[in-house]
């Protein structure tokens, strides 16, 4: 008997420690985990409050840590319905202060707290700072810079997402990264707080509250350089580029360093909504300046096109690569009577060697040149360069292996051996592939995005640069870029020649129909240690030489001058 009890005694006490070790464990993870969250939870039902920094948002940062997110500091008035003590005397003054319908003022004066999405001048300022008016209070807010900052396609922007009360970004980096920008806490926020029944508390007055650190939100490290970007924006603008872009990479690890697309476009201003926006009024969130033709928002940058001659430095470097032909190999060019391809001079450039033919672009040469290379060849070396895969490190990854595969389909490969279709290139793919040439013909895949940092400046994730691979041995990288230094010397692209430090290169002219052209530039500057790779697209240009050289010129000296 005394043992059955004994071994009951047993059984109950190890059944009261695992259920007292459970209930530590519940309060453990209620004081220590959970706590934060519903010591957060519990202070909104019992408080409105809202956010001064809109939106609550990680940084995306250039190289250097340079914000290229920028915000400005506005002083907007700020409704707390449950506050207002006189609805009438409320209406009046802010009518008149605003330049507002009574009517529109009277529907910021129910429902839960919000700002009134104008920005005051110094007058309307002055107005309110004489008006004490229970419920409504004057602050500064840090928004979303309303002006397209650097880089506004890489960028992107953000919009109202599934709710009111979420931002989420619609393009680029702000989309692409949308999980690590995202914040749960705005840095600085105003705050009343309410009874049981939904009532101010009165005598508690505002509660200012500042967060030095928000753990949910990281900020993106770019490879962006912003002084490059900037003289590549600037050069655009006041060559009157209406529609293409440019992309600048360092040549040794083929880091992006500016990437601008034109026509640009207005970044959206994030929606101005409180943290608790559950009132249901259907108040329009006013979303900033109104959005420009839809094609603005197309990153030319990474919009695949047919690159026109600018291929040609593939298909020479796999014709010098396989022993098809030399640089003093001699050919004939006959113009217009050429019975495989026409060429551009009526009455052809006569005899010239290989090296001349690329300086010149001469089509009828290249035709042949690739007819005897032939299909599959000429897509092994494409993809050596990585025109087969549109990938960035850090941003998005896009396979053009198929694209490729039909230069091998009956009638393409002379079109192909010029740049035309089925080849097609986005301004990444070409920079990366001129670096290339540059970098002894070592190929490494583009990178935008170096590491994303955590809010307190530690690192969260490196994203490393690719391994180079060998696309061309060094002797015929080394033939290439002396065949590019002819080009600007005396080919088509003598207006991307930049004094006195010089430079290299290849023109292209790509047929898009319609009678139109896209005018390329790319090559890399200077010629002694190269550092950079400039790729210049223009569509709807006359011609590589004419139209996209000079733009190459301008930015490659700003850039040069910088370093000075």
């Amino acid at each position: 008997m005394n043992h059955i009890l004994k071994k009951r005694a047993v059984i109950l006490f190890w059944a009261l420690s695992l259920i007292f070790a459970g209930l530590l464990g519940h309060l453990a993870y209620i004081q220590i985990i959970a706590g934060p969250q519903l010591s957060r939870q519990a202070l909104s039902q019992q408080s409105q409050a809202v956010a001064l920094e809109i939106p609550p948002r990680g940084l995306i940062l250039d190289r250097n840590l340079k914000n290229l997110t920028p915000f400005r500091e506005v002083w907007r008035i700020i409704i707390f319905p449950a506050a207002v003590t006189d609805r009438q005397r409320t209406v009046r003054v802010l009518s008149l202060v605003l330049r507002l319908d009574p009517e529109k003022v009277n529907t910021y004066l129910g429902g839960n707290a919000r700002i009134v999405p104008m920005d005051l001048d110094s007058g309307q300022i002055m107005e309110m700072k004489k008006n004490s008016l229970p419920g409504v209070i004057l602050s500064r807010i840090n928004l979303r810079e309303r002006k397209p900052p650097q880089g506004a396609h890489i960028l992107g922007y953000v919009g109202i997402g599934s709710s009111l009360n979420d931002w989420e970004g619609k393009m680029g980096l702000e989309s692409f990264y949308d999980k690590e920008l995202r914040g749960q806490e705005p840095r600085s926020a105003v705050r009343i707080f309410l009874d049981a029944r939904g009532q101010v508390i009165r005598g508690l007055g505002y509660r200012y509250e500042d967060s030095s650190s928000d753990a949910a939100r990281k900020n993106v490290v770019t490879t962006i350089d912003s002084d490059i970007q900037g003289i590549v924006e600037k050069v655009m603008a006041g060559s009157g580029v209406r529609e293409g872009a440019v992309v600048v990479m360092d040549i040794e690890n083929s880091d992006i360093l500016a990437m601008a697309s034109t026509p640009g476009f207005y970044l959206q201003e994030a929606p101005e909504t409180p943290l608790n926006q559950e009132d249901g009024t259907g108040e329009t969130i006013q979303s900033g300046e109104a959005i420009q033709r839809l094609e603005s928002y197309l990153n030319n940058s990474l919009a695949f096109r047919y690159p026109g001659s600018v291929f040609k430095v593939i298909v020479a470097a796999a014709a010098l690569e396989e022993g098809i032909t030399s640089p003093d190999n001699v050919y004939l060019c006959i113009g217009e009577k050429d019975d495989l391809v026409r060429c551009y001079e009526k009455d052809g450039h006569g005899l010239l060697t290989f090296s001349q033919a690329l300086a010149y672009s001469c089509n009828p040469v290249f035709a042949r040149i690739g007819m005897e290379l032939g299909a599959q060849k000429l897509i092994s070396y494409a993809t050596r360069f990585g025109i087969d895969n549109g990938s960035i490190i850090g941003y998005h990854s896009t396979n053009r292996k198929e694209q490729l595969e039909r230069i091998g389909e009956k009638y393409n490969l002379v079109n192909a051996s010029l740049g035309q279709w089925p080849v097609k290139a986005n301004v990444v793919q070409v920079t990366a592939m001129m670096a290339a040439v540059a970098n002894d013909g070592l190929y490494t895949q583009p990178r935008l995005v170096s590491k994303i940092l955590n809010d307190d400046g530690t690192v969260s994730r490196t994203l490393k640069n690719g391994r180079s691979v060998r696309a061309v041995s060094s002797d015929t990288a080394a033939i290439i870029r002396t065949m590019l230094e002819m080009t600007t010397m005396y080919g088509t692209g003598r207006q991307a020649m930049v004094e006195p430090w010089g430079s290299a290169g290849k023109t292209g002219s790509a047929q898009t129909g319609a009678g139109k052209t896209d005018a390329w530039f790319s090559g890399y500057v200077p010629l002694s240690k190269p550092r950079y790779a400039i790729t210049v697209l223009v569509t709807g240009g006359e011609s590589g030489g004419g139209t996209a050289a000079p733009v190459f010129r301008e930015i490659a000296e700003g850039i040069m001058e910088m370093e000075r």
